[in-house]
């Protein structure tokens, strides 16, 4: 198989990923309070977290790509995908 081929497969597997995501309930209500552009995190007061069995808080994340940061401002109701990196971090996967 070519490998062109092959990426176009990839990408889209990528896209009914990211579709299932918000299709299965795996999206977390929350409100932007605050955004570190520099350490490239935000800060959010979030429901129950499932995928990380983790109930509501407030706590801080860091974002899977910086561009995240100018699509929102604090006060802002967002829904985010969340999960745990290698070194124990907590990212904002997708963010609506």
């Amino acid at each position: 198989m070519a490998i062109s081929k092959m990426k176009a497969i990839i990408a889209g597997l990528g896209i009914v990923v990211s579709s299932s995501l918000w299709a299965s309930g795996n999206a977390v209500d929350g409100t932007v309070n605050a955004i570190d552009s520099a350490a490239k995190k935000l800060t959010i007061s979030h429901g129950p977290i499932k995928n990380l069995g983790m109930g509501a808080m407030t706590m801080e994340f860091l974002v899977a790509d910086p561009a995240m940061l100018s699509d929102v401002k604090p006060g802002q109701k967002i829904k985010f995908h969340a999960e745990k990196d290698k070194q124990g971090n907590f990212v904002v996967t997708d963010l609506e």
